[in-house]
C-alpha cells in the first residue's frame, strides 16, 4: 500500500494550499476626475465614509464609480484564485466627499498562488506577460480601463428624506489612452518569505498560462 499526496496544484489538504502575498500601489493623480463616466478613479470608500458627504449628486456619482471599479478589480483578481485584501491605505486630497482620491495602497493574499498565471497575454492583446506580478497589474488595469454599467445605491444630497437613489451607474476608462499607460500607474510586488510550506512539501511552480478572460 502507498500514499500519494495531491500536491500537483499545491492543494495538499495536509500541508495546506500555497498562498502568496503581493503589495499594490495605484497612483491616481493623473486619472480623470471629471463629472463623467471616466471620473471617480478607484476606491472602496462610500459617501458616508467621509467627514463631509458629497455636496452634489454629480460628485456622489464619482464616489459610486470609484466603488464600482473597486468591485470590478476584485472580480478580476479572483478569476483564478480566491484572495483577500489587507493593509489598505487610501490617500485623498481632503476628507470631504467632493475631494478625489490620489493614491491607494493595499496587500493581496491569494489562497493558492499556483492558480495565478505567470505567462499569457494582456487583456487588450498588446503585451505578453511573463510573471505573476504583470498578470496582477494587467487585471487591475483592466478594471480601470473597462466600460461597465451596474445598478447601485447612490447617495443623493438633493433628494430629501432617505437621500439614497437606486439607479444605474456607468464607468469608462480612467484615462483616455491605451490600457498600457494605465498599467504604468499600477505597481505590484511580491512579498518574499510569505509562503509557509517548506520546499519539500511543494512542487515546482507550473502555473498555467492565460489569455484575456
Amino acid at each position: 500500500m502507498a500514499t500519494v499526496q495531491p500536491r500537483h496544484e499545491r492543494n495538499d489538504p495536509n500541508a495546506g494550499q500555497q498562498g502568496a502575498y503581493y503589495t499594490v500601489d495605484i497612483a491616481m493623480a493623473d486619472f480623470l476626475d471629471t463629472e463623467t463616466i471616466n471620473g471617480g478613479r478607484l476606491s472602496p470608500c462610500a459617501a458616508n465614509d467621509f467627514a463631509t458627504k458629497p455636496t452634489t449628486k454629480a460628485q456622489s456619482l464619482l464616489v459610486s464609480r470609484a466603488q464600482l471599479r473597486y468591485k470590478m478589480m476584485l472580480n478580476n483578481l479572483q478569476i483564478r484564485s480566491n484572495c483577500r485584501i489587507i493593509n489598505m491605505v487610501t490617500t485623498y486630497a481632503a476628507d470631504a466627499g467632493d475631494s478625489p482620491i490620489t493614491d491607494i495602497n493595499f496587500g493581496i493574499v491569494f489562497e493558492n498562488d499556483d492558480f495565478v498565471p505567470s505567462t499569457g497575454t494582456s487583456s487588450d492583446g498588446s503585451t505578453a506577460t511573463t510573471t505573476k506580478v504583470l498578470y496582477i497589474q494587467d487585471k487591475i488595469a483592466e478594471a480601470l480601463y473597462a466600460s461597465h454599467t451596474e445598478k447601485m445605491s447612490v447617495f443623493n444630497p438633493t433628494s430629501g428624506t432617505g437621500q439614497i437613489a437606486d439607479e444605474e451607474v456607468s464607468v469608462g476608462p480612467v484615462m483616455l489612452v491605451s490600457q498600457d499607460e494605465i498599467v504604468d500607474a499600477v505597481t505590484v510586488a511580491e512579498v518574499a518569505g510569505f509562503r509557509s510550506n517548506v520546499d519539500a512539501e511543494t512542487p515546482t511552480d507550473n502555473a498555467l498560462s492565460y489569455s484575456a478572460e
